[in-house]
């Protein structure tokens, strides 16, 4: 059994095999005097081998629909490991040392936030700080749409 249940092969089917449809038709007389008339039904109807998964995968579905969203928080981008920063470093260093920058008027990873440091060391950059951020500012300024959302969701 998967985490989604059980899976069954579906034998060939026939061609109607979802809908087994039933019909009678309304014919009304024509001409002036009117006539007789005979009523029509359409009905069709789900065969029982559907209806009892049917009814289970929309029950989930109203289910899985109450689940908000789920924000990543985990890293993004990987950060410039210390060979990187060193390049840039020795680039800034070139570029003063011919007189082409200030000396000292940038940093080599100058505007970055500082890297978030994940197992094994990997350092990297995560956007959820952001969406925190927006997130925060949204419920700030519109807190009675931000409730009527949030009470959509479990």
């Amino acid at each position: 059994m998967s985490r989604f249940g059980q899976f069954h092969e579906i034998p060939d089917l026939p061609e109607n095999a979802f809908c087994e449809n039933k019909y009678e038709f309304t014919l009304e007389g024509g001409g002036k005097g009117g006539g007789s008339s005979q009523t029509v039904v359409e009905a069709q109807e789900i065969p029982k081998w559907v209806e009892e998964p049917a009814t289970r995968n929309l029950a989930r579905a109203e289910a899985a629909q109450k689940i908000g969203y789920q924000p990543y928080y985990g890293p993004d981008i990987a950060a410039f490991n210390p060979t990187q920063q060193a390049a840039f470093g020795s680039t800034i260093g070139g570029a003063e040392a011919f007189g082409l920058i200030p000396r000292g008027s940038l940093q080599p990873l100058q505007g970055l936030p500082q890297p978030t440091t994940y197992a094994g060391g990997m350092q990297a950059y995560s956007a959820a700080p952001l969406y925190e951020q927006a997130l925060a500012e949204y419920q700030a300024r519109q807190p009675t749409q931000a409730a009527a959302y949030r009470n959509l969701f479990v």
